[in-house]
């Protein structure tokens, strides 16, 4: 039988997964979420809260320089069993081990790797060593069946039709998607983004107006 709109839209989404590498799902590094090594557990929770993520990298001296991963869950049962050493312990005391996995590497390599690992997040490193992103079980499920929002994502349109008949689009905006909602071929394999795309073409950052 002749799959429903829903069902083929999943085959689709397959079929383009196995082609897909990390660099083209992560939340680059401009847009990580961290914790401090040396901040308490009294200000991880903090931002934990505030940041509304169960997971958060731990940096020493810069966002290069990740030596593991913070779970909320480890901070809340010391705040539930033992409330005064929230002020005395680091978030470098009881991070779990990372992940790094370099920014060429398929998606559903990446999946298989996460399911064996027993991970949820992964640390993206360039070609250099250095931090391009990170990467959560969250983001690889998406590319199979869609965005999976809930109460902290934060409501915002990455393209916008204005009154003029434009359309204002979020440089950090995925340049195939962009392709797909104008019926265009606009794959490029040296930037993955709107922006990236027009700092290609002009040769330079592109000025505020």
């Amino acid at each position: 039988d002749e799959p429903e709109e829903f069902e083929q839209e999943l085959l689709d989404s397959v079929e383009e997964f196995g082609e897909t590498i990390v660099r083209e799902i992560m939340v680059p590094r401009i847009d990580m979420a961290t914790v401090s090594a040396d901040s308490n557990l009294t200000k991880a929770m903090s931002l934990f809260l505030s940041r509304g993520h169960s997971r958060l990298p731990v940096v020493g001296k810069n966002i290069d320089d990740i030596s593991g991963i913070l779970y909320v869950k480890d901070v809340a049962r010391i705040l539930h069993e033992s409330p005064a050493k929230m002020e005395n312990t680091l978030a470098s005391d009881i991070s779990r081990p990372v992940i790094f996995v370099p920014e060429s590497k398929p998606v559903d390599d990446l999946l298989r790797e996460m399911q064996l690992s027993a991970t949820h997040i992964a640390i993206i490193v360039d070609e250099y060593g250095g931090v391009a992103g990170l990467v959560t079980l969250e983001d690889v499920i998406e590319e199979l069946v869609g965005e999976i929002a809930d109460e902290y994502d934060e409501d915002e349109n990455e393209v916008t039709q204005l009154d003029d008949g434009g359309y204002r689009v979020a440089a950090r905006y995925s340049l195939v998607e962009l392709g797909e909602l104008f019926e265009l071929e606009l794959d490029d394999e040296d930037v993955d983004s709107v922006g990236g795309l027009l700092a290609k073409q002009l040769g330079r950052l592109p000025l505020r107006g």
